[in-house]
């Protein structure tokens, strides 16, 4: 096969432009510090560095996710602890409220007492965060407890993830979690407007099970910040390795950039005198 001079010509061409090509890329990375750009720089390694972006993203959800249910599971057990003061102080007064008449003045106040308690455990039921009210299960725009006590929510469990298959739950329903505490405050009430000294301390049996309800809940939320708390550490560990291997596939060490954008110049250099003496000599053959 007789080598031509256009043939020849073509090839140095398409060889030139291919020295221009690695030179605009080893610039590229010297500049950036980043070797993989673009799936056309390298496939394969392009494919693993978005699996493991996509990977890390999803990371970074699951400790949204996370700080949200620490910031309502907080809020929860901030309530719950308000409660459980408020059923101590309603068994306090049901344990010192000796008198039988209903027109004794401390029971009298005993029984303000008792319905300020009412009051404050409503408004606890009602807790909000944010928009959101806690303990009123899907039904969370709207207060789930009416002023007298009564349960308007549901008994939906919200989940979140924290964690690829790890759900946990947000909530405690509100109508189990509160109807005892409810119920028997509401029986002192009426142990101290109509009823003997023996049916108002008989009430305290009620509000020692409404505090125990309450503290089981309180234990289930502080164990569900703790797994929080737990996966959060992990997620953030492994989180940091996939990250660092993304860095490693597309990172390129500052010292080689620089040495190999010398190599690609003086490659480039070389190609354009092999270019000029080959033209050379292909126009003194054509001058002869």
């Amino acid at each position: 096969m007789r080598i031509t001079n256009q043939m020849l010509q073509r090839s140095l061409t398409s060889g030139l432009r291919g020295r221009l090509q690695a030179l605009e890329r080893a610039a590229a990375e010297a500049a950036t510090g980043r070797r993989v750009r673009s799936v056309s720089d390298d496939p394969i390694d392009a494919s693993q560095v978005m699996r493991l972006e996509a990977q890390a993203r999803d990371i970074e959800q699951y400790r949204r996710n996370g700080t949200f249910a620490t910031t309502r599971l907080s809020a929860e057990d901030i309530a719950l602890s308000s409660v459980l003061k408020s059923l101590r102080d309603a068994k306090d007064l049901a344990a010192t409220t000796t008198s039988s008449d209903p027109s004794d003045p401390g029971r009298v106040a005993a029984l303000a007492a008792v319905r300020q308690l009412k009051t404050q455990l409503v408004a606890l039921g009602n807790t909000r965060v944010g928009n959101e009210y806690l303990f009123g299960g899907a039904q969370s725009t709207t207060p789930p407890f009416q002023a007298d006590g009564t349960y308007v929510g549901d008994d939906t469990l919200r989940q979140v993830q924290i964690g690829d298959g790890v759900g946990l739950a947000l909530n405690h329903e509100g109508g189990a979690l509160f109807g005892g505490a409810m119920a028997a405050i509401d029986d002192l009430m009426t142990a101290l407007q109509t009823g003997t000294p023996d049916d108002i301390s008989a009430t305290a049996r009620d509000l020692e099970s409404a505090t125990q309800t309450i503290m089981r809940a309180q234990a289930e939320t502080g164990s569900r910040l703790s797994e929080i708390e737990d996966s959060g550490v992990r997620l953030a560990k492994l989180q940091s390795h996939l990250l660092e291997r993304r860095d490693t596939l597309v990172s390129v060490d500052p010292a080689e950039a620089i040495v190999r954008l010398q190599q690609e110049q003086a490659a480039l250099e070389r190609a354009y005198a092999t270019i000029g003496r080959v033209m050379q000599a292909t126009l003194t053959e054509y001058l002869r």
